[in-house]
Formats: structure tokens, C-alpha cells, sequence
């Protein structure tokens, strides 16, 4: 019977979204965008391009990060985070880990681009921004919309700082709920160079563990069984800190194997309160949520 009440709960809800033109039920239901395609895309751009190194960071720093910005047709709360964290001055950059489309058409991604653009007017400094494509950037067809602007949701960024540290970024494709297995094992070569790194982060788009039933995530919640557990169990194994990820609209951490695993809710306008994170780096990692206030 709750099975059941579950079922017509989704169903309505996707009945509901989709008059308005916000949620892609075929979609869905059928790939219109492959994992293992766009891992290739995405890696065969990485190989033609330099990596991303940030030089000259404080030993002690932080950086931003949120998720589910679901841009509409406005970007102002967007763009206060961006500017927020490049008007810190103890921030070395940001953070999108997916879900920057809401509906069909390219719209939501040049929003989304040019609110991530150096605004000399408003920022302090041109700190970038760095997203990954979640499962809502891959409905409406919208992968190619994603890669046209941002080329790559599958790389690496290093952090050096001026005392000699070197901290590892990681950032991976879940849009399909899924990693695929090219994308796999190009996360254990990376994984392999683990003890070069004082610091080593993880960036995915659908949060592993269910906490509560979130019908508007469904059934694009979890990784399947068998690859959350590898996944997880590659995380301990190499000493991963922190992986962070988003998906279900809600805040939420868990220690799991030595890994902290920190959820961040969504930062549009249905948000009431929207938070974002700020992760500082130092002689020990700290994170706290805050509150994107006066919106």
C-alpha cells in the first residue's frame, strides 16, 4: 500500500510538472543522452586542454560550493553566490556540483555563464567557477547546451598553495545516475596519485544515501546498489576527505569509511532559505552551511 501511494504521488507530480514545460518525463525514461558517450566528450576535451591549477593560494583557504540552481529565467541568486564568494577574500573559487537547467532550450546555461563572468563592478577579484552537469542539464536534450558552455564535467582542479601544499579536486558526471565505467576507471587513476595531495575532494551530482523520500528526485536518486557500494569503498580506500554532491533539495552529511559525504539544498527561487556551502582548508578541513540571505 505505501508502495502504491508512493507511485501515485509521482505519477501526479510529474503530471503537474509537466504542464509547464519543466520536467522531461520521456527523458526520464529514455537516455537521450549517454554516460559513456559524454565521459568521452568530456575526456577527449581535458586531453586537448591544459588542466586546471590554481597557483599562489594561501595555505589556509576556502572555497564555496552549492548545487540545484535551476535557473529559470532570472539568475539573481546565482549571481550573489558567485559574487559573494569572489568578494571573500579568504575564497580561492566555486562550486556548482549540477542541476543548472529547469526547463528546455539553452537559456538557463547562458544565464548561468554569463552570471559566472568577472564583473569588475561587483567582484573583487575573477575567482572561477567550476560546475558539473547533473540529471536536469541532461533532460530537454540539454547535454549539448551543457558541453557548449562549459566543455567538460569530467577533470581535475589543483589547488597549490604558497607553503608547498598541493590539493586535489575531482569532479565527475552522475546526470544518468551513473558514473559508467570509463569514468570509473579514469577515477582510479586519479585516486592512484592520492598521496601526492594534502587535501583530496570529490564532486558528483546525486547524493548516495536516502534520508528522506523526495517524490521530485525520483527514481533518478541513487547510483545503483553495486556501484554505490565500489564507490564508496573507493572513497576509504584512498583517503578521499570530502565528497561532495546535491540531487535531493535538502542539507544533509554523513561519515561513512573516514569520508565526510556533505549534501547541499537547492539554491532557487523555491528555496525559501537557500544555503550554500563554504568548506575552509587549512590545518584541518572545516564546513559550515550558510544562509544566502536578502534575496
Amino acid at each position: 500500500m505505501k508502495k502504491l501511494t508512493y507511485v501515485i504521488i509521482f505519477a501526479a507530480s510529474l503530471m503537474l510538472a509537466s504542464s509547464c514545460n519543466r520536467l522531461d518525463i520521456a527523458g526520464m525514461v529514455i537516455n537521450r543522452s549517454d554516460t559513456e558517450e559524454r565521459v568521452a566528450d568530456w575526456l577527449d576535451w581535458d586531453n586537448q586542454n591544459p588542466p586546471f591549477v590554481i597557483d599562489h593560494v594561501p595555505d589556509n583557504y576556502c572555497f564555496y560550493s552549492c548545487s540545484d540552481i535551476h535557473i529559470n529565467d532570472d539568475k539573481s541568486r546565482f549571481a550573489k553566490y558567485v559574487t559573494l564568494e569572489r568578494n571573500d577574500l579568504h575564497a580561492a573559487f566555486s562550486i556548482v556540483a549540477g542541476d543548472i537547467a529547469n526547463e528546455s532550450g539553452e537559456r538557463p546555461f547562458i544565464l548561468a555563464d554569463s552570471a559566472m563572468l568577472f564583473n569588475p563592478a561587483k567582484h573583487l577579484k575573477n575567482d572561477p567557477c567550476f560546475p558539473i552537469i547533473g540529471n536536469h542539464d541532461v533532460y530537454f536534450n540539454c547535454a549539448d547546451y551543457y558541453k557548449k558552455h562549459f566543455n567538460t564535467s569530467t577533470y581535475t582542479v589543483t589547488v597549490n598553495t604558497n607553503g608547498g601544499y598541493k590539493d586535489l579536486f575531482i569532479f565527475l558526471d552522475s546526470g544518468n545516475g551513473t558514473h559508467g565505467s570509463r569514468q570509473l576507471e579514469w577515477l582510479e587513476e586519479q585516486l592512484s596519485h592520492r598521496t601526492d595531495y594534502r587535501y583530496c575532494f570529490v564532486v558528483s551530482h546525486n547524493w548516495l544515501f536516502r534520508t528522506t523520500y523526495n517524490y521530485t528526485t525520483t527514481p533518478a536518486a541513487n547510483l545503483p546498489e553495486e556501484e554505490q557500494y565500489s564507490f564508496m569503498d573507493l572513497m576509504s580506500r584512498n583517503a578521499v576527505d570530502m565528497v561532495i554532491m546535491g540531487h535531493f533539495h535538502y542539507r544533509d552529511t554523513k561519515t561513512f569509511g573516514g569520508v565526510k559525504y556533505v549534501m547541499t539544498d537547492n539554491l532557487n527561487e523555491t528555496q525559501e532559505e537557500p544555503s550554500y556551502l563554504v568548506v575552509n582548508c587549512g590545518d584541518k578541513i572545516t564546513y559550515e552551511y550558510r544562509l544566502l540571505n536578502g534575496d
